[in-house]
């Protein structure tokens, strides 16, 4: 009799996956303790970022591709891999993996990539998505001397527009590792926001970027359901944010593509941001386990 009433207790606990912390954690310690930075002025150290990233794709999906570029007589590299269906609408999700400067780049970006890692494997065990995912790693995100349209993100999303993909939206990862319950931790680009909102730093931010439209209202929804333990905050302002409106989101948007950032606010929040001091030691990868989690619910769950 007590196996009869657990089987299915267990069955329900089992029937969709759960990201791992210690995952998380591995990818964003291989990626940040490099010898050098994973950036442009250390082609080396970037291209083994990539060749990491695509060998943990290819542990999970058959479709991996690098999207290759030149930009000044050098290749770059933007790293793919599509879950689902072959054809039809996809949704787009991506994260940089270069860093500005010599910084180790734990939160900004290596939390984002190691999402995307995570979100491949989880995925992987999904048999009828009705739609496509692409998960993409960019190079040259982060470093704020390339022009926009020479950035990774640009590149992928021209793509897109030149062969006339149907995207339904597009997800940027944008440091999702650092978060804090000490009081005032948590800065805003206005001060009264503070009211709104709240001065910890403990919640993952939705920068929801004009046009907005049903994939961004069904994300918005869907994540503040599938946050477990986790609170979420949308930013939807009516101008543009210095710094929370910065990222690779930004290049689809120039495409007419709808985009969410999922952040913790950068530097509005985590002082080591785009410093030597970004390491691996400062992320909370209990809270970065939700945030995965939160997208992965939502996706296998996304209807249009």
């Amino acid at each position: 009799m007590r196996i009869f009433f657990l089987f299915p207790l267990l069955f329900s606990l089992t029937t969709y996956a759960q990201s791992s912390k210690d995952s998380l954690r591995k990818h964003v310690v291989k990626l940040s303790e490099q010898t050098f930075s994973r950036s442009a002025e250390h082609l080396e150290y970037l291209n083994r970022a990539a060749d990491y990233i695509r060998d943990n794709f290819s542990h999970y999906s058959k479709r991996v591709l690098f999207q290759k570029y030149e930009l000044e007589h050098v290749l770059f590299k933007n790293v793919i891999a599509s879950v689902g269906p072959d054809t039809g609408m996809r949704i787009i999700v991506g994260a940089n993996y270069d860093v500005a400067g010599d910084s180790p780049g734990a939160d900004a970006n290596a939390s984002g990539v190691a999402g995307l890692i995570e979100l491949s494997r989880l995925l992987s065990k999904i048999k009828n998505l009705p739609y496509r995912v692409d998960l993409i790693a960019y190079t040259l995100g982060d470093n704020s001397r390339v022009k926009a349209e020479n950035r990774g993100s640009y590149m992928h999303a021209k793509s897109l527009k030149d062969f006339d993909i149907k995207v339904l939206g597009m997800l940027s990862l944008q440091g999702i590792g650092f978060f804090t319950d000490v009081p005032h931790s948590q800065q805003y680009p206005f001060s009264y926001y503070k009211w709104l909102h709240g001065n910890r730093g403990n919640f993952i931010g939705l920068y929801l970027q004009k046009p907005g439209g049903f994939f961004q209202g069904q994300i918005r929804r869907m994540f503040r359901q599938y946050a477990k333990g986790l609170k979420v905050i949308a930013f939807k302002p009516m101008i543009r944010l210095n710094k929370l409106s910065e990222g690779d989101h930004n290049s689809y948007a120039a495409m007419g593509y709808t985009t969410v950032k999922i952040t913790n606010t950068n530097s509005f929040r985590n002082k080591y941001y785009h410093y030597d001091v970004d390491t691996y030691e400062t992320l909370d990868y209990n809270r970065m386990c939700s945030v995965v989690n939160m997208i992965y619910e939502t996706l296998i769950r996304y209807k249009q």
